[in-house]
């Protein structure tokens, strides 16, 4: 198991062999599947992870997109 710098465990929690949980996570859960990579708070699967602070980034662009439509759809 690897545990990155400021990650909180809370409870008594089984971990996996080979979970590596990444730094400023936070874990509430047990973690089953072994070498499973987690990250977040709360912490989730890495690959969800990283998808979802893609979309995360993207927000400000669709927020600006949709009040566009919605000022477009008023004037109609």
């Amino acid at each position: 198991m690897m545990v990155g710098g400021q990650v909180g465990i809370v409870g008594h929690l089984k971990l996996a062999d080979g979970v590596k949980i990444a730094a400023q996570s936070g874990v509430g859960r047990d973690i089953s599947k072994e070498n499973e990579i987690v990250q977040g708070s709360p912490a989730f699967s890495i690959g969800d992870y990283q998808r979802s602070y893609v979309l995360f980034r993207g927000l400000t662009q669709i927020e600006r997109t949709n009040n566009r439509d919605a000022n477009h759809i008023r004037r109609i």
